[in-house]
């Protein structure tokens, strides 16, 4: 009887036109944002360039910043990340001034120099920061700064936390190393594969959510369905986890195609993998989102029979990305979307795991919470005991 409910459930959502836009949205998501694998190679001695790695050294926070703020400044362009897309922010003159006394006042520039500068009447310069100023002092400018900036400036709070500089041959070896030993290089990919998925699956899912417990209402089967057998807690269950097979399946495909290029590279430079490292990092980091945009569709389309769950998650989906601009690598707290945005930084991953693992958790205990409370409203409409906050609306209306 289970598995019979189970199958017909899969098949209604196989069958639906939202399950296929599903579908095309994570496909095209997946080629045009990872579609091309990128290795990643052993240093060699004697390059110039090792990339960058993350201090947290406050007096290089200080210079690194205030070195990037005297360019933006003298081009007049300030570059910003708003909800994770490039804007350039140009001041006005008042503003402009502001940010040049922001420069006199932490650095060892005078205004003269500064000016000779700014008209090209002088040679690059690299800037010290200003004997004796204090983090504290610095940060607040920095907050000033964000203020006239707005969202997604290079200078806000989580931005202040860290900086990169260039790296060494022996940091980029030390990096490369980890890679193959720490993560078996294909635990290092299987993050980057949930990363990107992560933001589409935060709220892709609600659309099967409310189209199918709409669906019955707009069939009129409400009534047929309240009758049948079959207790509550089943039909809820099953329907709801009929909709995180549907979801769940072709991530896993994506992500087996993402682990065979990743063993395929692993293989070639003589390195263990695991195979199935995308399956364990998708069932502990992408499930629970899955988890969590599914009961909020269910649960607030079965509360108001509409489509407000839609609504609902896009403004939380929104948040959520607009939360993790300031740093995508490493980025968790409580966030519905942990970012870890690149390949390798094992080290990173290490200090956030504890808190993505509780984040995970909770988000799991939300979702778990919502079907029960799904379950309790679904019960008593099927006894006649409860109205739907949007039949009594449309009720009104007629």
């Amino acid at each position: 009887m289970f598995l019979a409910l189970l199958k017909k459930e899969c098949s209604c959502y196989l069958r639906s036109v939202t399950y296929f836009i599903y579908l095309a949205a994570i496909i095209l998501f997946y080629v045009s944002q990872m579609g091309d694998f990128e290795t990643v190679e052993k240093p060699v001695p004697g390059y110039e360039d090792y990339g960058f790695v993350r201090t947290t050294d406050k007096e290089l926070i200080m210079q690194n910043k205030l070195q990037r703020l005297l360019q933006e400044y003298v081009t007049e362009e300030y570059t910003t990340y708003p909800v994770g897309f490039y804007k350039a922010v140009r001041l006005n003159d008042k503003e402009q001034n502001e940010v040049k006394e922001i420069l006199l006042h932490m650095t060892n520039l005078g205004e003269k120099e500064l000016e000779a500068y700014c008209n090209g009447e002088a040679d690059e310069i690299k800037l010290e920061v200003k004997k004796g100023l204090s983090f504290e002092e610095f940060s607040s400018e920095m907050e000033k700064l964000c203020g006239m900036l707005g969202a997604g400036s290079q200078y806000s709070k989580e931005k202040l936390e860290y900086t990169e500089i260039p790296g060494t041959y022996e940091q980029a070896l030390a990096e490369y190393e980890s890679l193959i030993k720490d993560d078996k290089v294909t635990n290092a990919y299987a993050r980057l594969f949930c990363d990107y998925m992560g933001i589409l699956l935060a709220v892709l899912p609600v659309f099967l959510a409310v189209t199918r417990s709409l669906r019955d209402r707009k069939a009129c089967a409400q009534q047929v369905i309240y009758m049948a057998k079959t207790g509550s807690k089943t039909l809820v269950f099953v329907r709801f986890l009929a909709a995180v097979i549907v979801t769940v399946v072709p991530v896993l495909l994506l992500g087996g195609m993402q682990m065979l290029q990743a063993v395929y590279f692993a293989k070639s430079i003589h390195a263990q993998y695991d195979l199935f490292a995308c399956v364990k990092y998708t069932g502990f980091w992408l499930l629970p989102t899955i988890l969590i945009s599914l009961s909020v569709g269910f649960f607030l389309t079965e509360l108001t029979d509409s489509a407000i769950a839609v609504f609902v998650q896009g403004i939380w989906w929104f948040t959520s990305i607009f939360l993790s601009t300031d740093n995508l690598v490493g980025s968790v707290g409580w966030n519905l979307i942990p970012r870890f945005n690149t390949v390798g930084e094992f080290s990173v991953y290490g200090q956030m795991k504890e808190q993505l693992f509780k984040n995970r958790l909770v988000y799991t205990g939300i979702a778990i919470l919502l079907m029960i409370l799904t379950v309790l409203v679904y019960d008593r409409k099927r006894k006649g005991e409860f109205v739907s906050a949007g039949t009594k609306l449309r009720n009104r209306k007629s």
